[in-house]
């Protein structure tokens, strides 16, 4: 097993390339020129104030990616436990099952999965003298997953105890495997309420675009001082509306 396996994944660390930022930034750019331009009518005004919405977008891909890679972890995590389980049920001790786990989930995903590296990295702990238990504990913290911390807590209480850990084991998986599949239920139902928050905050930007395009002096009192005013207590009310629904629908179990 080579030094390259036994590196330690942060994943604390923003995993987003230079490229990613760019991309990043000229769409936070474009959709602050667009919404400053709808509403104040005044191009050196919104070239210039665009620029406030290139970090934020940033910030948010980063965010984004972040979560992402979690939830991509906490699926690999549930199919190693399955495999895992499947080998226990089948009498092999608790590295066996391990080993057998591990080659699965190489199958399934990938050498480059960050399961398979976290796995590789169990075993060579485990080489070194290291228990499983402690293993899976320093992958719980650097995750930050509950759901593995909670599964290297109950590993840990009941490793090398026999038959029991096998059963204590598989009643956990058991047990996590339903919650993780909850939560993907309630990722799915929640994607519509998103997705309709997503439309709310397009709409009122259209809507102004629309009447200051055909509306003639219908949108004139916008373009005033006082309208200005009015319009940036406006984007202020959308953005808070915004955050509030996000985290509305950000439902945890």
């Amino acid at each position: 097993m080579g030094d390259r396996d036994l590196f330690v994944i942060p994943y604390n660390k923003c995993a987003v390339t230079l490229l990613g930022h760019v991309l990043a930034g000229i769409a936070g750019y474009a959709v602050g020129f667009i919404v400053f331009w709808v509403f104040y009518q005044v191009l050196f005004f919104s070239l210039i104030v665009a620029g406030i919405f290139v970090p934020i977008a940033i910030s948010i891909n980063i965010v984004s990616s972040k979560k992402r890679r979690l939830i991509r972890l906490l699926r690999q995590f549930q199919s190693l436990l399955e495999s895992l389980v499947v080998s226990l049920q089948a009498g092999s001790p608790d590295l066996k099952a391990f080993n057998h786990a591990l080659d699965d989930m190489i199958l399934m995903y990938s050498d480059s999965a960050d399961i398979v590296k976290e796995t590789k990295l169990m075993m060579a702990k485990f080489a070194s003298r290291i228990s499983i238990g402690e293993a899976l504990m320093d992958f719980a913290e650097r995750s930050g997953l509950e759901d593995i911390r909670l599964f290297a807590s109950v590993y840990m209480a009941v490793e090398g105890k026999g038959e029991k850990t096998s059963e204590i084991v598989i009643r956990s998986q058991k047990i996590l495997s339903d919650k993780i599949t909850i939560q993907s239920e309630i990722k799915a139902m929640s994607s519509g309420a998103v997705m309709e928050i997503n439309i709310m905050l397009v709409i009122p930007v259209a809507i102004v675009f629309i009447m200051g395009s055909v509306g003639g002096e219908m949108m004139e009192a916008l373009f005033t001082p006082v309208g200005h005013v009015v319009a940036t207590v406006a984007i202020a009310i959308f953005a808070i509306s915004y955050a509030i629904g996000r985290k509305m629908v950000n439902i945890k179990v």
